[in-house]
């Protein structure tokens, strides 16, 4: 019996060992790991704590328009029949541009993957008005598995109103967290997929 236990409390330990393995050092450093088949579940969290609404996020296809290849996204809901559409391009620079065909004369650049702590840029959204994105590089937590190195990239439109939200990126990983500083709403990662390695937290 005392054999048993002590076999057990090994292998306790070394899944433990393992899980903090993965999280620590995935098998990729990409900030933003788009795949056909790669898939983040979220969490919706406020101010009070997790919500009941859980939402999945897919790359389901690769698509051309507009003469650029992009990453097709699609956001579905668990409470209702909410579905959401985007397209996601990675140019050499590791800018990432955003289409919706929603708003079809723009493309959000939204992320720079290889941009440092601090960095700020600007880009245009609607008509006159400019989108301005700060990155800042930190540490969070899911669950008890904290993460070096993400990278928050902090929206804001002047010209608007209560639109301020931070989505943050993990490497390896890529989407993690997204809040909405002016609401106080947001969704945090529960699982992933990515490049055929799953994460749960």
């Amino acid at each position: 019996m005392r054999n048993i236990v002590i076999a057990l409390m090994i292998a306790i330990l070394a899944g433990c060992e393992d899980n903090n393995i993965r999280h620590e050092k995935p098998a990729t450093e990409n900030y933003l790991p788009l795949k056909v088949g790669n898939y983040w579940n979220f969490q919706t969290i406020s101010a009070q704590g997790q919500g009941s609404i859980q939402i999945h996020r897919e790359v389901t296809s690769i698509v051309t328009i507009n003469n650029h290849e992009y990453y097709l996204l699609i956001n579905t809901s668990t409470n209702n029949n909410y579905v959401d559409s985007s397209y996601y391009r990675i140019d050499p620079s590791g800018f990432v541009y955003i289409y919706r065909k929603s708003n079809p004369n723009f493309e959000d650049n939204r992320f720079r993957l290889n941009g440092n702590d601090h960095d700020t840029w600007s880009y245009p959204v609607e008509r006159n008005d400019q989108a301005q994105i700060t990155l800042t590089v930190e540490s969070i937590t899911l669950g008890n598995i904290e993460i070096t190195r993400c990278k928050s990239y902090y929206y804001n439109v002047i010209q608007w109103a209560d639109e301020e939200y931070t989505i943050t990126l993990a490497p390896g990983i890529g989407f993690v967290k997204e809040y909405s500083n002016a609401w106080g709403l947001g969704q945090e990662l529960k699982s992933a997929k990515v490049d055929g390695q799953v994460f749960n937290f």
